[in-house]
C-alpha cells in the first residue's frame, strides 16, 4: 500500500528519501521529504545510522514535506520510534496527514516477528525482545505444567470413581487400547530391542577383548539390558506410537466438538477418553517391556556367539550365573510410571487442540517430544534414587 500527499499529485514522483536535521534545544527534529518506500529505505536507514547520534532529548520525525510513503516506510518509522523508546528516547511524529495516519496505524510489526537489524534496533531492541520471548517460553511452560497437574488431579478423580464403582468403566474401550498399543506394538518393539541388544552385546565383547575380558560381555549386556536399555528404548518407542496416538485421537475430537458433546450430555470426557488409554499403556507396557527384555538378550546372545565364539548354551549359563533379580525388578519398577507419564502428557495435549487442523497436528508433535522428555527425566530420577539406596 503506498499514499502519496495531495502536494505532490501533479507532479512526478519522487524515488529517494531526503532527511534533514535541526536541534531544537534539547530535542532533534528529522524532516523526511520526497518518497519512503521500500527502495530508499537503506538509504534513509544509513544516514541516520551515520548522523543522528544520541540526542539528550526527544526525536521529532516530521513527515511535512514527505511526499511518497508506503507500507515499508511506514513500518520503517515504527520500528524506529519504538527502539528509540527502548532505549528510553522519547520519540513522537509530526505534521502527519490522514492518509499517513492510516498507514501508520496499519503497519505494526506483530510482536511473535523480530524487527530487521537497523538503526538503534540492533542492540538495544533484540536484548530486550529476546527476554521476552525467553519469559514467554517460561510461563507457556510453567502454564503447561500447572495445566498438566491439574489434568492428573481430574484423571485421579475418575480412575477413584471407577474404583468405586468398576461399572462406569468402559470395558470395551480399555481391551480396544490394550491392543492398539500393545499388542500392535510387539513387532517394532521386538525388532528393535533384538537389534539393540545385539549392538550392545557386540561392542561390549569387542571392547572387552582388548583386556582379555570378553566373557565379561555377558555381564555387561545383563546390567545394560535388564536395568535400563530394555525399559527406556520401549518406553521410547511406545511414546512415539500412543502420545502421539492419544494426542491426534482426542485432539482431532476436540476440533469436531465431540468433547463438547460429551459434556452437554453429561459425561466426564477424562473417564471416557483418558481412563481407558492410561489404564492400558500401565497395563501392557510392563508386558512389552518384559519381551524387550527377552529379545534383547537374544539379540546380544548372537552378537556373542559370532564375535567371541560363545555357544548359546555356554551364554545361557553364564547369565544364570551372573543375572540378579535387582536389576530385572529395577526396570519393571519403572514402567507404570512411564507409562502413566506417557499417556497423561498424550491426552492433555490432545485436550488443548483448537478448531484448527493444524493445532491438532501441532500437539501431536508436542506430546511426543514431551514424552520423550519426561522418560528420560523420569529414569534419571529412578536412576539416582536407586544408587542411593544401593539397590
Amino acid at each position: 500500500m503506498t499514499t502519496q500527499c495531495a502536494k505532490g499529485a501533479g507532479s512526478p514522483l519522487p524515488t529517494q528519501a531526503v532527511l534533514s536535521f535541526r536541534p531544537e534545544g534539547r530535542d532533534v527534529r528529522v524532516s523526511f521529504s520526497g518518497a519512503l518506500t521500500a527502495h530508499s529505505l537503506s538509504g534513509a536507514d544509513r544516514v541516520l545510522r551515520e548522523r543522528f547520534g544520541r540526542p539528550a532529548g526527544s526525536v521529532i520525525f516530521d513527515l511535512q514535506e514527505l511526499v511518497l510513503l508506503d507500507t515499508s516506510g511506514a513500518l520503517f518509522l515504527n520500528l524506529e520510534m519504538e527502539a528509540l523508546r527502548a532505549r528510553g528516547l522519547p520519540s513522537r511524529l509530526e505534521n502527519v496527514n490522514a492518509q499517513q495516519g492510516r498507514l501508520l496505524s496499519q503497519a505494526v510489526l506483530p510482536e511473535a516477528h523480530m524487527p530487521p537489524e537497523g538503526f538503534g534496533v540492533s542492540v538495544g531492541r533484540f536484548v530486550p525482545r529476546r527476554l521476552a520471548h525467553f519469559g514467554r517460553a517460561v510461563l507457556e511452560a510453567g502454564g503447561q505444567f500447572v495445566g498438566l497437574t491439574a489434568f492428573w488431579g481430574r484423571f485421579l478423580i475418575a480412575l477413584l470413581s471407577v474404583f468405586r464403582s468398576p461399572a462406569r468403566m468402559r470395558w470395551t474401550s480399555l481391551i480396544f487400547q490394550m491392543e492398539q498399543v500393545g499388542l500392535r506394538a510387539v513387532p517394532i518393539v521386538a525388532l528393535l530391542t533384538f537389534l539393540i541388544g545385539l549392538v550392545v552385546a557386540y561392542m561390549g565383547a569387542q571392547q572387552l577383548a582388548m583386556f582379555g575380558a570378553d566373557i565379561f560381555a555377558v555381564n555387561l549386556l545383563e546390567v545394560t539390558v535388564l536395568r535400563e536399555m530394555g525399559v527406556l528404548i520401549t518406553a521410547i518407542v511406545v511414546a512415539g506410537r500412543s502420545s502421539s496416538a492419544f494426542a491426534a485421537q482426542i485432539g482431532a475430537m476436540v476440533a469436531n466438538q465431540e468433547v463438547d458433546a460429551l459434556r452437554s450430555m453429561g459425561l466426564d470426557p477424562v473417564l471416557l477418553l483418558v481412563v481407558p488409554r492410561v489404564l492400558a499403556l500401565m497395563i501392557t507396557l510392563p508386558m512389552l517391556v518384559f519381551i524387550a527384555d527377552i529379545m534383547a538378550l537374544l539379540g546380544g546372545a548372537v552378537a556373542i556367539r559370532y564375535s567371541i565364539g560363545l555357544s548359546f548354551a555356554a551364554f545361557l549359563s553364564q547369565l544364570g550365573e551372573v543375572a540378579r533379580l535387582n536389576n530385572f525388578l529395577v526396570g519393571m519398577i519403572k514402567t507404570p510410571f512411564f507409562a502413566l507419564a506417557i499417556g497423561l502428557i498424550g491426552c492433555f495435549q490432545g485436550f488443548r487442540a483448537t478448531g484448527s487442523a493444524e493445532s491438532v497436528g501441532f500437539l501431536t508433535t508436542v506430546s511426543v517430544v514431551q514424552s520423550i522428555f519426561a522418560v528420560i527425566l523420569l529414569n534419571a530420577l529412578f536412576a539416582l534414587f536407586f544408587s542411593y539406596i544401593q539397590m
